[in-house]
């Protein structure tokens, strides 16, 4: 029994009888499953962008509606930024409520101190406003504000009349007895030259005198000081006589609409600030005509109170050759500085094969006599001790820049500025390397450039070369 049990035993623990692990293969991810994670992945992604495009609701509460409606635009700088949902009556009837979205990306232009308006067609003697919308549909206009962000506002009834505010522009008061010629959005001039805006006319508070707030561009604000006077302009005068008829009529917007005029005597005293109050006269000064003030011009480009310098046009002709000559010349713009005539060495110097006893250099209108070679020349440039004219660009507001920076180009003195940002020159030695996409030509050849910064007070001057794009920088 005792074997037995014993075989027994050795059976039960055979190598049979041990449990065994048998390996399956995995079980493999069904293709079944992926087109609906990939719908639902792109479900998601549609949904996402829908969100995005969607924007967010703003509601404008305005007078009138003139004709706006569901799908029309809201627009900012011409483009595109949303589109109107919804238009009803406000619940007291007393208005209209515009719902519209604006795109995401157009957030800040949702922030307190945004104007809104309907843009429409307006005629009058400035010109015609919303003349797209005469033929087309109506669209809600939008400048952004500079506060915290908000969902309802209040519309304009009317376009603004000054759409942005620069540092440095100037609004001052005007007092007069009756309305006479002030008319909101009347122009303010100076010699017949626009430098301002009526922005608003009305009653003053105890209702004693007619007020007018004026918006005066900044570069023109240095001719408003303590005794600069102001006159109405509207309307017309004539003088009857037997030989005839005669009118004097300032223009016929002002005939029209009014204007208001200023004039600033030479002992004006100082600059005034925002706010300040005139008393607006009925009549011009007898003598306002030969007033010469002397006050200096800037940019609305430039720093409230950084002056433009006053380039001279320049012309040097010769005659080229020995047996068949011909006649040469070129023309620019040259500085007059405290140490002479700065600009193109070519201007100022005849050219390697002229005849030197035929050049001839004029300068505003001056004949150069060119006894010497140029005192100073470098980079293109070059410095002729020459004075033509008593004012001069002092020495101390002439730099050589060591980057590249933000400027304006100066050329003709009555023609507005070319800006030139700092994107779009390159430093090369001794000269900056201009876009091609800048619409510079040969009558920008001379021209000054004048630093945007603080520096603003130091210039410079550059000459076109032969290399389109090119200008040599001055050294000072």
């Amino acid at each position: 029994m005792t074997n037995k049990r014993n075989r027994n035993t050795d059976s039960d623990q055979s190598p049979a009888a041990v449990p065994q692990a048998i390996l399956k293969p995995a079980r493999r991810l069904s293709w079944a499953w992926l087109v609906p994670s990939a719908a639902l992945i792109l479900a998601g992604w549609l949904a996402y962008s829908a969100w995005l495009s969607r924007g967010f609701i703003i509601t404008v509460q305005l007078d009138h509606g003139h004709g706006i409606k569901i799908g029309d635009q809201v627009r900012h700088r011409g483009i595109t930024v949303g589109e109107v949902r919804d238009v009803k009556l406000a619940d007291g009837f007393d208005g209209v409520v515009v719902t519209a979205s604006l795109e995401a990306r157009a957030d800040r232009l949702a922030s307190r101190g945004s104007r809104f308006w309907v843009v429409r067609p307006q005629l009058d003697l400035g010109g015609v406003v919303g003349l797209e919308t005469l033929v087309g549909p109506r669209y809600l206009a939008v400048l952004p504000g500079d506060g915290t962000p908000r969902r309802h506002f209040i519309g304009l009834p009317e376009p603004p009349v000054v759409e942005t505010t620069e540092p440095g522009d100037l609004e001052i008061i005007l007092h007069a007895s009756q309305r006479g010629g002030l008319r909101r959005g009347a122009p303010v001039t100076y010699r017949q030259v626009p430098v301002g805006i009526v922005r608003s006319v009305g009653l003053a508070s105890d209702g004693g005198a007619v007020e007018a707030r004026v918006h005066i561009e900044k570069a023109y604000a240095q001719l408003v000081r303590e005794g600069t006077r102001f006159f109405s302009v509207g309307g017309f005068e004539a003088d009857v006589s037997l030989t005839g008829v005669s009118l004097e009529v300032e223009s016929l917007a002002a005939l029209l609409t009014g204007g208001v005029a200023l004039a600033t005597p030479p002992d004006a005293g100082e600059i005034v600030r925002t706010g300040h109050r005139f008393v607006m006269d009925a009549q011009p000064p007898e003598d306002w005509l030969t007033w010469q003030p002397m006050v200096v011009i800037g940019s609305s480009m430039l720093p409230p109170g950084a002056p433009l310098p006053t380039p001279l046009r320049a012309r040097i002709g010769w005659r080229e050759g020995r047996w068949i000559t011909r006649a040469k010349s070129r023309q620019g713009w040259v500085l007059q500085t405290d140490d002479g005539l700065l600009g193109p060495a070519d201007l100022l110097g005849p050219n390697g094969d002229a005849d030197r006893e035929t050049v001839v250099l004029e300068v505003a209108g001056t004949v150069v006599e060119l006894e010497s070679e140029p005192s100073w020349q470098h980079g293109g440039l070059a410095l002729l001790a020459e004075h033509v004219t008593p004012t001069s660009w002092p020495a101390q507001r002439r730099r050589s820049p060591s980057e590249v920076e933000d400027c304006l180009a100066v050329g003709d003195p009555t023609a507005m500025p070319l800006p030139l940002a700092a994107a779009r020159l390159t430093a090369q030695i001794g000269s900056w390397a201009i876009d091609p996409a800048v619409p510079l030509d040969e009558s920008w050849h001379g021209a000054v450039v004048v630093a945007r910064s603080v520096l603003g007070a130091t210039r410079r001057s550059f000459e076109t070369t032969g290399r389109p794009g090119a200008a040599r920088n001055a050294v000072a």
